[in-house]
């Protein structure tokens, strides 16, 4: 016969049982977690912004300050090739005995390259160059033409000087404007004006001293520049938008990039040169 005590123990046995049942039921579905938070946005697509079209359209963000600028360095790639020297086989008691270092092809040790031209592609006819304050100068002295690249604006007036005891020819070649060529002594025609109607590439030579050689780039823009020893260019007043960029090397050729500019940050590009 079972007994009060035994009867009580055996429904508390029970009692647990259900409990542990309703708390373990494995058929119970957990609730998934909300991932609503994890859900990657699909990229979105960038909106290049085109650049002023006209030249009245440059100015007005110029004048309200939508500009940046533009800079980089431009370098060469691979062993580096041995400066050039050039002997001096005339008027050695102006040009100096010595040989005379090539500057057609400037990298210094890190392998920066100097007077490589760095400009923008289709820029709006009618946007002034810049003028400079003293009239621009193109000097024969110590038979070299100095400086060996020279931004000159289309139209405006430079000098070509001869500052050597010794006959020059300032012999100036290009496809658009007329043929220069004139003799120069420090005497007769010593300081000669000149001025290039249309933009363009124009070489410079000396017939008389067959290693003196000399450009003048004739721009249309605002937007030119030249490298410097350490190979570094940079443009400013520049409007917010997309460009084509060129950077040119009388020996290495040219190369084109596109870079985006954004009000009052600098944007960054560099080129890389190699031998032809």
């Amino acid at each position: 016969m079972i007994t009060y005590q035994q009867l009580l123990k055996l429904a508390r046995v029970g009692l647990c049982l259900v409990i542990c049942a309703l708390g373990c039921d494995g058929s119970q579905k957990k609730q998934p977690a909300d991932t609503s938070q994890q859900t990657e946005k699909p990229p979105q697509t960038v909106q290049k912004k085109r650049a002023p079209r006209t030249p009245t359209a440059f100015r007005e963000a110029i004048a309200a300050g939508q500009v940046g600028a533009i800079q980089g360095q431009v370098s060469f790639k691979g062993t580096l090739p041995t400066p050039m020297e050039i002997p001096i086989t005339l008027d050695k008691h102006v040009c100096g005995a010595g040989p005379k270092k090539s500057e057609g092809l400037l990298i210094s040790a890190q392998g920066q390259i100097q007077n490589a031209v760095v400009s923008l592609l289709k820029i709006p006819k009618g946007l002034p160059a810049k003028v400079p304050e003293q009239p621009l100068q193109l000097d024969q002295r110590e038979c070299v033409f100095i400086p060996h690249i020279s931004i000159v604006p289309a139209n405006t007036e430079f000098d070509v000087l001869n500052s050597d005891r010794a006959m020059h020819n300032f012999h100036a070649t290009g496809t658009l404007n007329k043929e220069i060529n004139v003799n120069q002594t420090k005497t007769r025609r010593r300081q000669l004006k000149f001025s290039y109607e249309h933009p363009e590439t124009v070489r410079v030579v000396c017939d008389v001293h067959s290693w003196m050689r000399a450009w003048i780039i004739v721009n249309e823009h605002p937007y030119y520049a030249i490298t410097d020893r350490d190979g570094q260019f940079r443009l400013e007043d520049v409007p917010e938008g997309n460009y084509r960029i060129k950077a040119w090397h009388e020996e290495l050729g040219e190369q084109i990039g596109e870079i985006a500019v954004t009000t009052n940050q600098d944007a960054i590009i560099d080129f890389e040169f190699s031998q032809p």
